[in-house]
């Protein structure tokens, strides 16, 4: 019967940790001076230097990216919510 019980509560913690590492992700947002950058550089795509353009572009995929995992968290905390209501008080 301990066992169990520490099971459980293994079981419990686990959970928690995810869920708390899931809402971090969801609600990650970049740094507002890498934001100010990303809108600088597509605002002037046009006349980009070949270095700029590659920074450009590796911010796209980074940020094609992290949208991707941020609505994979939100999903995956949707069905951790809706399996165990009780972490969604947390």
């Amino acid at each position: 019967m301990v066992a169990t019980a520490m099971s459980d509560s293994t079981r419990e913690a686990a959970l928690r940790s995810s869920a708390k590492a899931l809402r971090r992700a969801v609600a990650y947002e970049l740094p507002p001076e890498l934001d100010r950058r990303i809108l600088d550089l597509g605002e002037r795509k046009v006349e980009l230097s070949d270095h700029e353009r590659a920074e450009l572009m590796a911010w796209v995929a980074f940020v094609q990216e992290r949208s991707l995992e941020k609505f994979s968290s939100e999903l995956a905390l949707r069905k951790l919510n809706d399996a165990f209501p009780e972490l969604a008080e947390l």
